[in-house]
């Protein structure tokens, strides 16, 4: 079933969970009728914290640079690459994306709509419909894909320091392996971390040292490589909640 690019919804939706999926795609983008955006997402095996930032999986470092295992040819549907030791689970890779990381084949990168996995350390992707390989590229030592798992797809509370992007924040708590909305834009809530409070339009970031909190962005040299996430609606109170606005997309 196809959706549009962004499901236009009501101010209750971002408050609805489940624990079947619903038929939208993870990731699926939708917009209040102030602007405000959600991503439909699947929180991974912990109970989620309503009004804490959240982030994607880690990047399985078994998945990272790996060979492939079957030649690729232009307009071929599928890319199998080896998974490093660390099996898939069927259509786990389902929205993600695999690139060609050597600079001879261009770097391409393409959507995953459903994966198998085989019996010998391999995973053969299908790719989105319509979606082809653009350049030929063969069997040999340097040509290497890296797999990542869809962004909203097993979300975790953002650690301390975190180990991938911020993808959102729920505003309401999602099951371990449940369905909710992660908010990626617009007036937020989220904890704030302990350290210097955020001035009103100051802009915050991850927290380098509380789990999923934001603190103000400084300049330092230790910190400043932490993502940005939004600014500070008001003079916020460190170890609570304060207004945000989320810009992560």
């Amino acid at each position: 079933m196809a959706f549009p690019g962004t499901l236009q919804i009501d101010y209750a939706t971002p408050y609805e969970t489940s624990t079947t999926k619903l038929p939208y795609p993870v990731g699926q983008k939708a917009e209040c009728p102030d602007g405000t955006i959600f991503r439909y997402t699947e929180m991974a095996g912990t109970t989620g914290v309503a009004n804490k930032l959240y982030q994607s999986a880690a990047p399985t470092a078994h998945w990272c640079t790996q060979a492939l295992t079957v030649a690729l040819a232009i307009g071929d549907t599928e890319i199998s690459q080896h998974d490093g030791g660390t099996a898939f689970t069927v259509n786990q890779m389902a929205g993600g994306t695999i690139v060609v990381e050597e600079t001879d084949d261009l770097g391409h990168i393409y959507r995953v709509k459903s994966n198998l996995v085989t019996a010998a350390n391999e995973t053969v992707c299908q790719l989105e419909d319509g979606v082809t390989v653009q350049k030929e590229v063969a069997v040999a030592a340097n040509n290497v894909t890296t797999a990542l798992l869809n962004p909203w797809m097993d979300v975790i509370l953002v650690p301390s320091p975190a180990t991938a992007m911020a993808v959102g924040i729920p505003r309401i708590i999602i099951a371990a392996n449940a369905y909710g909305w992660l908010q990626t834009r617009g007036p937020a809530s989220c904890v704030i971390d302990a350290s210097t409070a955020p001035l009103v339009g100051n802009t915050v970031r991850v927290s380098h040292d509380d789990d999923g909190a934001v603190e103000v962005r400084d300049e330092t040299a230790a910190q400043i490589d932490y993502q940005d996430i939004g600014y500070a609606m008001e003079t916020a109170p460190d170890l609570d909640f304060g207004h945000i606005f989320l810009t992560i997309e």
